[in-house]
């Protein structure tokens, strides 16, 4: 009869690496064993759990203590609005920088770095990642123009201390500015001055963002930015975009949209935007297929029938 396996330590994480296992008691014949998955060589996980990026960085700088989440993975830890198949569940690539020279897996890809970068990483929720604006900055090779921009809008954008528990934005227009001043003649360094040239305080969404660069690419003016808007003393609440000269908004109808309470909200408002004479323009997610060319109309259409001319 077989001896049974010994239960693995409790302390061991979901994601962990050889020589961290060796440091938990664990032995090599051990890994072998169906209660527990190979990852990548020296990379292991608990059978039936997930592995997700931040543990899987969190295990790697186990081994080495200069490692940390960068690329992509750093967005993704960071919660920067980056395309899906970006993110470690749709490429299935986690990327990692170091100071130290490591052998890319099907799952890992290893970036080198210098001892600089590695020393300004920052934690996020107990891993180390590049900063946000260093990370908006590594992207540029991998990003199209208008995801750029909408980074930079979701890094200098205003917060909702309601709602986002912070009061200040994550970097200003001028610290982006600063930071390409330190990448002249890096690979990227013309795309992010011209995502940078486009970006603006005020969109609180990449789907606004999305909206705003479609309507400013078809030659109509561009639109204030979730500012707070008055006709005649009526208050109009603060329209995702606005042309006050024209009395026309838009609103983005995204998921916080769907409760019935925000809906009793939002009617209200437009209620209230109507009987000043504005028109309300409503888009959903469909209105961002094919470059936005339907928002794009029926923005155009408002503003012609309140005087816009070309």
């Amino acid at each position: 009869m077989s001896k049974p396996r010994a239960p693995l330590p409790a302390h061991l994480p979901p994601v962990f690496t050889a020589r961290e296992a060796r440091a938990a008691g664990v032995g090599v014949a051990r890994l072998r064993c169906p209660d527990i998955r190979s990852l990548a060589r020296g990379l292991y996980a608990r059978a039936g759990t997930g592995a997700s990026a931040a543990q899987i960085v969190r295990a790697l700088c186990f081994d080495d203590p200069s490692a940390f989440a960068c690329g992509p993975t750093a967005a993704e830890l960071l919660e920067m609005p980056i395309p899906r198949g970006l993110t470690a569940v749709r490429s299935r690539t986690v990327h990692v920088g170091s100071t130290l020279k490591h052998e890319d897996s099907a799952l890992i890809r290893w970036h080198m770095s210098s001892d600089a970068e590695a020393k300004d990483a920052i934690l996020v929720g107990g891993v180390r990642a590049t900063t946000r604006i260093s990370t908006w900055c590594d992207l540029a090779s991998l990003l199209k123009s208008g995801d750029l921009v909408s980074i930079a809008d979701h890094l200098v954008r205003r917060p909702r201390p309601r709602l986002e528990g912070r009061t200040e934005p994550y970097a200003s227009l001028d610290d982006l500015a600063a930071a390409l001043e330190g990448r002249r003649g890096r690979r990227g360094v013309r795309a992010l001055r011209d995502a940078l040239v486009r970006a603006r305080v005020g969109s609180d969404s990449p789907a606004e963002t999305r909206l705003r660069l479609a309507l400013e690419d078809a030659g109509l003016p561009e639109p204030r930015l979730n500012a707070r808007t008055y006709d005649g003393g009526v208050d109009l609440g603060e329209p995702d975009l606005s042309w006050p000269r024209y009395r026309v908004c838009l609103e983005h109808e995204g998921p916080r949209h769907l409760t019935r309470a925000q809906q009793e909200r939002d009617i209200e408002r437009t209620e209230r935007r109507v009987s000043a004479g504005w028109i309300e323009v409503r888009t959903v997610a469909s209105d961002l297929h094919d470059g936005c060319s339907r928002a794009v109309v029926r923005v155009d259409d408002a503003l012609r029938r309140h005087g816009r001319t070309r």
